[in-house]
């Protein structure tokens, strides 16, 4: 397996899985992460590694897209391990992918409070959160009226694209 002896089965699993999801082979890392959770309840461990669990619910959502049982695993593991930032980093991309943005910002925001600068929190973050400024700037963002104005300015926008578009 490993020539280090102090690594586990399934830690040697875990990362072999890792190492799938980096090329985007995730239905392969899916059954790695399985394995490493799998491995060391064979070791005679309890209950399982939360990263291991947190990974595995990342691996299903890329894998398989909107999922409840990846949000499951995923809140499992930073309900656990509530200090691991990569935890939270998993929680928020398994809420975007599930249309829950509000509740992935939240999780990257925890994540940031743990670990300022961790890279894929940041990543992500600038990935998604491209928002326009509020419409009516003397009010909050999540005033009402702001809200409804930013809708409308989105549905404006579309139309408007989807029309050059097409006259094009």
């Amino acid at each position: 397996m490993s020539s280090n002896p102090s690594i586990s089965a399934s830690e040697v699993a875990w990362r072999n899985g890792l190492q799938l999801l980096e090329r985007r082979n995730f239905k392969d890392s899916i059954a790695l992460f399985q394995q490493a959770i799998d491995l060391e309840r064979q070791e005679g461990v309890k209950s399982p590694r939360m990263k291991f669990v947190s990974y595995l619910g990342l691996a299903l959502t890329l894998a398989q897209g909107r999922s409840d049982d990846a949000i499951r695993l995923c809140e499992q593991a930073v309900k656990r391990e509530f200090f691991d930032p990569d935890l939270f980093c998993n929680l928020g991309i398994v809420y975007l992918r599930n249309r829950q943005r509000g509740r992935a910002f939240d999780a990257f925001q925890r994540g940031l409070t743990l670990k300022p600068g961790h890279r894929r929190i940041r990543e992500e973050l600038d990935r998604y959160d491209r928002r326009s400024d509020p419409v009516l700037g003397f009010l909050p963002r999540q005033h009402p009226l702001n809200r409804l104005a930013g809708r409308v300015r989105a549905r404006l926008r579309n139309l408007l694209g989807s029309t050059a578009e097409s006259e094009v």
